[in-house]
């Protein structure tokens, strides 16, 4: 790892700094070395690699979108994904069967957001009885129906993130900082000029910030907020009884729930829309009663043989942006380019955003 350089003297120089260490951050890194090869590229982080919203994503990629844009990303970032998995041999994603729960008159709304164009159908006798085998007491309102769709995949987000940083610093030129807590980032003549919390400064020619749920306590903070961007917690409990085989997830699609098998766990996780907003990952972040009530009351009311089983689970923070779209724009100098607002959908839209942020400082046409 090079240096960085505090005071006055002279600080390292980079052609791109990666602020953020994510799936944005290290997609960012991966595909910049991959279109130039010498590219020196710093990748900075004031924690550790993949600490953030990625280390405990679900890695649950459902290729859906409530509006066209979406749906774009949604398309392109399978696409994306499908090209990593070619070139690094694996990008550690699986297929998962999915059936959805929905009210009968939201069908055809379910089947506009699939990115791939697919459409749903009715369940089968063999596909209920599974269901029933592995959600017990599975139960629904007269006017919701199940539906299965196409198998999406689930993948294994901080594995991806550390093999995709590994390629990158396996170039003796490019180097991870960490514990460098970016608090400014200035123009200083043709360079931008990153200053950490401690005064530690480094250069590059250009940057990417990514900074994932800090977005609003540093240098992209101002420009965030004038995107109505905010932060929010996010909460995924663990159901602890072992997935039968074969089980598929379950999409309780009004309720913005799911419910998705963790074979490495040996459990199921149970993502709840948390109704706790401006929650920072620097705050004390936990599950709370009011997270553990709406869990449960959904639970009861479709799976109430999981209740003896929904036990602890993983918390932490996203950005989330209006429209759930992310941003991807210049910050106050055409070679430094923020890309934020995965709003809980960061792992599965990551390819798209990256490449949109490289394609910006790049000069190349954004798709």
């Amino acid at each position: 790892m090079r240096e960085r350089t505090t005071g006055t003297g002279e600080a390292p120089h980079y052609d791109l700094a990666v602020v953020g260490a994510g799936a944005v951050g290290a997609l960012a890194a991966y595909y910049a070395v991959r279109r130039d090869p010498g590219r020196r590229v710093a990748v900075i982080t004031h924690a550790g690699r993949g600490t953030g919203a990625t280390r405990l994503s679900a890695g649950f990629d459902t290729p859906t979108g409530h509006n066209p844009a979406q749906r774009a990303l949604a398309a392109r970032s399978t696409a994306l994904f499908d090209e990593l998995a070619a070139a690094l041999g694996d990008a550690g994603r699986a297929p998962v069967d999915v059936r959805w729960l929905v009210a009968r008159e939201n069908t055809a709304a379910l089947d506009a957001t699939m990115a791939d164009g697919g459409r749903t159908r009715p369940v089968t006798g063999e596909q209920r009885a599974l269901l029933d085998r592995t959600f017990p007491g599975l139960a629904h309102d007269d006017d919701q129906v199940l539906l299965a769709s196409d198998p999406m995949t689930v993948g294994q987000p901080q594995w991806l993130t550390d093999r995709l940083l590994d390629e990158v610093l396996g170039r003796p030129d490019n180097t991870l900082l960490e514990g460098f807590r970016v608090t400014e980032v200035r123009r200083t003549g043709r360079r931008v000029e990153l200053v950490a919390a401690d005064g530690s400064r480094i250069t590059a020619a250009k940057a990417v910030l990514a900074p994932g749920p800090w977005v609003l306590d540093g240098p992209v903070a101002a420009a965030a907020r004038e995107c109505e961007a905010r932060v929010k917690k996010v909460v995924a409990f663990h159901v602890m009884t072992p997935p039968p085989p074969g089980a598929p997830a379950l999409v309780l699609e009004d309720a913005d729930a799911f419910l998705l098998p963790h074979r490495p766990g040996r459990h199921w996780i149970f993502s709840i829309t948390s109704p706790d907003w401006d929650r920072g990952p620097d705050e004390p972040l936990v599950i709370d009663a009011r997270d553990r009530e709406l869990a449960r009351a959904l639970l009861a009311r479709h799976v109430p043989g999981f209740l003896p089983h929904l036990l602890g689970g993983r918390v932490f923070s996203d950005c989330f942006a209006p429209g759930h779209l992310p941003v991807v724009a210049t910050v106050g100098d055409d070679d430094v380019v923020m890309a934020i607002g995965g709003s809980g959908s960061g792992y599965r839209l990551a390819p798209a955003i990256a490449a949109d942020a490289l394609n910006l400082l790049d000069g190349r046409p954004r798709t």
